[in-house]
C-alpha cells in the first residue's frame, strides 16, 4: 500500500482522486490540497473537462485537507505527491516535493518552457526520486494496442500517419488560466502535446517541423497543424479547441502501413479498426479502462515496487515540451524549424 497526496482539485485532480479512491486498491489518499475550502469539502467528483469521468459521490473524511501546499509537504504522511495544478505552477511545486523527499507524479505538460523542464529533470536526477508525467495517451488502450501492432511489424513499416484532437473552447479551468497562453501555452502546449508525445513515442524525434496556427488576439495559438519530417515516412498532426460547444471532444489517428491501414476514432464503435491488405477488416479488442487509470496504476506500482515503469520519464516529457515549443515557433515564424 502506498500513500498519496493530491495537489489541485480541478477537472484533472478530481479525475485522479476518483481513480485513487475507487479503482486502485494499493493506493490510500492521505492528504489533499486546494486553494478553495469549498472544493476540499466536496461531496461529488463532478467537474468540467473534455472527457467525462462521472460524478461519483465521495467521502473525504479521514483525509487531511490543506489550502497551503508547503504546509502539506511539511506535515507529510504520504509517499508521493500527485500535482494537478495549472501548468505555470508545475516547476516550483514539483521541485519542492522532490526536495522534501517525495516521489512525484505531475500532470502534463511538464512545464511551459525548456528552462523549466531542465530544472525539473535536473532535480529528479539529483534526488533519485521516482517521477512521471501525465502523458496519458502512452497508456490509452486504443493507442497502446496500435503501438503493439506497429512494434511487432506484422504489417510492415508505417508509411504515413496522422493524428487529430478537436475540442470546444475549455471553460472549466480555474480563473480561465488555460486560455492565458502565458500560463498554459494554450492549445498547442496543453492539448496538442498529447499527439506530439505519441508521435515521439512511436517514431522518435523528427528532423524538423513545419507548423501553421490559428492565432487569437493575444497572439496565443488556439489550433495548430504540423508536418514532421522523417526520412522514411510522412507524419502530420492537428489539434485545438476552436470547435463549437455542441461538437464536444474527439481524438483520432490514422496509419497506413506497408500491408494494412489502421483507423482510430473515438467517435466510432469500434474505436480501432484494422484493414489488412489481404483479408477482412477487423476491430481491435481493447482492454477496459482509460489512459488516466493505467498511468496512475503504473506509477503507484512503481512507488510500491521501487522501480520506474520507464514509459514516461521526466526526460521524455521534457522532449515533448521542447518539440511543441518548436512547433509554436514554426507557426509564428511561418517557416520550418530543425529539431
Amino acid at each position: 500500500m502506498v500513500k498519496a497526496a493530491l495537489a489541485g482539485l480541478g477537472f484533472m485532480g478530481k479525475t485522479h482522486l476518483g481513480i485513487y479512491l475507487n479503482k486502485l486498491k494499493n493506493v490510500k489518499v492521505t492528504a489533499i490540497c486546494d486553494g478553495s475550502r469549498e472544493t476540499l469539502n466536496m461531496k461529488t467528483l463532478d467537474a468540467g473537462g473534455n472527457i467525462k469521468t462521472g460524478g461519483t459521490t465521495v467521502d473525504l473524511s479521514g483525509i487531511k485537507k490543506y489550502t497551503e501546499y508547503d504546509v502539506m509537504l511539511k506535515d507529510g504522511g504520504f509517499d508521493f505527491v500527485d500535482i494537478c495544478l495549472p501548468t505555470y505552477l508545475h516547476t516550483d511545486t514539483a521541485v519542492k516535493a522532490l526536495d522534501a523527499g517525495y516521489h512525484v507524479f505531475c500532470e502534463k505538460p511538464l512545464a511551459g518552457s525548456t528552462s523549466e523542464t531542465e530544472r525539473i529533470v535536473k532535480k529528479v536526477s539529483e534526488t533519485k526520486k521516482l517521477f512521471a508525467v501525465g502523458q496519458c495517451i502512452r497508456f490509452w488502450p486504443a493507442y497502446t494496442e496500435v503501438k503493439h501492432i506497429i512494434d511487432k511489424g506484422e504489417y510492415g513499416s508505417v508509411r504515413y500517419a496522422e493524428f487529430a484532437r478537436f475540442s470546444g473552447t475549455p471553460a472549466w479551468a480555474w480563473k480561465n488560466w488555460v486560455l492565458d497562453g502565458n500560463k498554459s501555452g494554450n492549445a498547442a502546449l496543453d492539448l496538442h502535446i498529447h499527439d506530439v508525445d505519441m508521435i515521439l513515442f512511436l517514431f522518435g524525434k523528427p528532423e524538423s517541423v513545419k507548423s501553421a496556427g490559428v492565432f487569437e488576439k493575444n497572439d496565443s495559438i488556439s489550433h495548430i497543424t504540423t508536418i514532421y519530417k522523417y526520412p522514411d515516412k510522412i507524419i502530420n498532426s492537428t489539434g485545438g479547441w476552436i470547435c463549437s460547444e455542441s461538437f464536444g471532444f474527439n481524438m483520432r489517428a490514422f496509419f497506413i502501413l506497408e500491408k494494412a491501414t489502421i483507423e482510430l476514432d473515438f467517435s466510432r464503435d469500434p474505436v480501432v479498426t484494422v484493414y489488412p491488405d489481404n483479408g477482412a477488416k477487423y476491430p481491435l479488442t481493447l482492454p477496459e479502462g482509460d489512459g488516466y487509470y493505467y498511468e496512475l496504476k503504473a506509477f503507484a506500482d512503481s512507488v510500491e515496487n521501487g522501480s520506474p515503469s520507464g514509459i514516461v520519464t521526466a526526460e521524455s516529457a521534457a522532449e515533448s515540451v521542447r518539440l511543441c515549443l518548436a512547433e509554436i515557433e514554426s507557426a509564428k515564424k511561418k517557416t520550418g524549424i530543425p529539431v
